[in-house]
């Protein structure tokens, strides 16, 4: 199965999401998994990287429907990869990345701030109050931090990053290479 590793601050990661969850709805055999790729719980100011790749995939941005404005600060986004690990309990996954997608890249929210991610999952239907218990849980996010360490162990340096097969592959293959990709039968080869 075709998984695609995103995160919230990468725009790459809002092409790849927005392309991925659109082939699963047409059929596609494929999950998306959060990961935070650098593991720091500081927001950090904008780097000269991802104004790059910003304008890297700004074309690709459009063509997907996808809004990215320059941001002002990059937050850490474990929270947000806890509410999504809830929403993926109640079949909300998908809801909850458009949205978390939205509030970060067009309307410029903090994604890390709790009272923000708590509107945003209300916004989705996600109960509120398990939203306020996951996020304000150290061990939860010391949980998640080490499962994301993992998949730096496995190679997932960057996002977006598609593993398929234990191989890696840059996350923003065009729509005809996915479903390729997804279309290859591992054991036949």
């Amino acid at each position: 199965m075709l998984v695609l590793f995103h995160d919230y601050t990468s725009p790459g990661s809002a092409v790849a999401v927005a392309r991925v969850t659109r082939l699963i709805a047409d059929g596609l055999r494929a999950r998306i998994e959060g990961t935070e790729v650098l593991g720091v719980e500081a927001t950090l100011p904008v780097t000269l990287d991802l104004l790059a790749e910003l304008d890297a995939v700004a074309a690709q941005a459009r063509a997907e429907g996808v809004v990215l404005r320059r941001p002002d600060a990059v937050p850490p986004t474990a929270p947000a990869h806890l509410v999504e690990d809830l929403a993926g309990d109640i079949a909300r996954a998908d809801a909850w990345r458009a949205r978390c997608y939205r509030a970060f890249w067009t309307d410029g929210e903090d994604i890390a701030d709790p009272g923000v991610l708590r509107r945003l999952a209300a916004d989705v239907g996600l109960p509120v109050d398990e939203v306020s218990r996951r996020v304000g849980d150290r061990m939860a996010l010391l949980e998640i931090r080490q499962r994301f360490a993992g998949h730096r162990r496995d190679g997932v340096g960057g996002v977006p990053t598609i593993a398929y097969d234990r191989t890696l592959v840059p996350g923003l293959l065009d729509e005809a290479d996915l479903r390729a990709l997804a279309a290859l039968d591992p054991s036949s080869g």
